[in-house]
């Protein structure tokens, strides 16, 4: 028991980067808590947090530790909940995303399939991939689905076994040009990336949610001509549907979506375009109904866009 505590009291202490605030928020004084880390180092045989002025910080060794730690505490929690009367009630869904139009519209209809009647507590986060093995990781999220460009895929699994999780690969794909079925290039069956330096790029504002494929060609300049950076998702569509010189990057889409601002989706000619979607989940996880459910409306989603650019 012990240990347990002192793994919650180093967790803790890397949450808020002071011993005597985490010392404070475990309703605890700061030689009992410090006493409890030494122990804990002493036994494990690392240093886990160098000691500063500023404040303690993890060390190279002690940020894998932590992050097992963490594991540790999250499923030792799931266990626990076995045995005690439901906090939650209704139906419960906690997953971290890509900012994904198809993830969004199997999300609508996973929320569509539930009953109104029984209640329900629904987390659904969008971020990028590496906060999401995080929030997973810790517990703070249950599901994920995280992207990566194919290049990159052995650093991606690499941070997947440093964080304890297990992956499922779910899709295959390449970033399209969405724009107006106005649009100069609409008519094109393929459009190439030179042909984009005429025109204006609508693109996410918020810069930790990657959006855009990686183009580093020789005699591509530096930066296209116009650029527009939004946050939310139906602005973004609303001005690519009335301004039809303009265009953005994104993941296959499905079809309702398209139908309903009058876009289409366009394959452009640059390299290292291949990106690979997959669910994560802690080590031991066990899938809930709505978990399941959830993953299938996912499935059904990318069968559908799938289809489209086939």
């Amino acid at each position: 028991m012990n240990n347990l505590l002192h793994l919650k009291y180093a967790v803790e202490v890397e949450k808020t980067g002071s011993i005597s605030k985490a010392a404070h928020n475990l309703y605890l004084n700061q030689p009992q808590v410090s006493k409890a880390i030494r122990e804990l180092e002493t036994s494990i045989g690392i240093t886990i947090f160098d000691r500063t002025p500023m404040g303690v910080y993890p060390t190279k060794k002690g940020a894998e530790f932590l992050s097992y730690a963490k594991n540790i505490l999250a499923q030792l929690e799931a266990m626990e909940s076995l045995s005690r009367p439901e906090s939650k009630k209704g139906q419960i869904l906690s997953v971290s995303v890509p900012r994904a139009s198809y993830v969004s519209s199997a999300f609508t209809s996973f929320l569509n399939d539930l009953d109104k009647d029984s209640g329900m507590n629904i987390d659904y986060r969008e971020t990028h991939s590496v906060r999401a093995m995080k929030s997973v990781s810790e517990g703070s999220n249950d599901l994920g689905i995280i992207r990566c460009q194919m290049r990159f895929e052995g650093y991606f699994l690499t941070a997947l076994q440093k964080y304890a999780l297990k992956h499922e690969d779910i899709f295959e794909f390449e970033y399209l040009l969405l724009m107006s079925k106005d649009h100069p290039l609409a008519k094109q069956k393929e459009v190439n990336y030179k042909d984009l330096l005429d025109f204006t790029e609508v693109a996410h504002g918020d810069i930790s949610v990657p959006s855009l494929p990686s183009i580093n060609l020789p005699d591509k300049p530096k930066a296209f001509k116009n650029r527009i950076a939004i946050y939310e998702r139906a602005s973004q569509l609303e001005i690519l549907n009335r301004i039809p010189y303009t265009y953005m990057w994104v993941s296959p889409m499905p079809k309702d979506i398209l139908d309903k601002f009058e876009l289409v989706e366009k394959k452009c000619s640059v390299p290292k375009n291949k990106y690979k979607d997959m669910f994560i989940y802690r080590e031991g996880y066990v899938f809930s109904d709505y978990d399941k459910i959830f993953m299938e409306k996912v499935r059904e989603s990318i069968s559908k866009v799938s289809l489209m650019i086939k």
